[in-house]
């Protein structure tokens, strides 16, 4: 029960200060190039989560440890999606970015695709098509 309770308050620890991170830069900024600061931050966000769900002990203190282990990684994707010389270069955006290209890819695959079955299905539909026109031309 205490486990758990602990690995919740830490996971919502650390998703509450990443979400704080990607709208505050300054924030972001600092706690990527502090590990101290970015230490600091964790564990008063987890004493203040441990707070409000009145958690206390060795419970809060191993949701703040936690929460800034996991809060590390948490910054170097920050870091890469914002504020990376290659995330600058796309208006500060990766995952953007990123997104608008396999979008472009993904629509180019199903066009590749609707036109290959084209190809195959040629000999139906293209008898179809001159049936078609054939009866058109002997109405006339």
């Amino acid at each position: 029960m205490l486990l758990s309770m602990m690995l919740i308050l830490a996971i919502t620890s650390t998703l509450l200060e990443l979400m704080i991170a990607a709208k505050i830069k300054w924030w972001r900024v600092k706690s990527y190039e502090s590990k101290l600061f970015n230490m600091l931050n964790s564990l008063f966000l987890s004493f203040v989560m441990g707070l409000a769900f009145s958690a206390s002990g060795l419970v809060a203190m191993g949701a703040g440890i936690l929460s800034t282990v996991l809060s590390f990684p948490g910054y170097k994707f920050l870091h890469w999606n914002y504020d990376s010389e290659q995330a600058q270069k796309h208006n500060g955006n990766m995952i953007e970015h990123l997104k608008s290209k396999w979008f472009q890819t993904i629509k180019d695959f199903f066009t590749l695709v609707y036109k290959f079955l084209r190809i195959i299905t040629f000999p139906i539909w293209g008898t179809r098509w001159a049936v078609t026109k054939l009866k058109a031309i002997k109405t006339k």
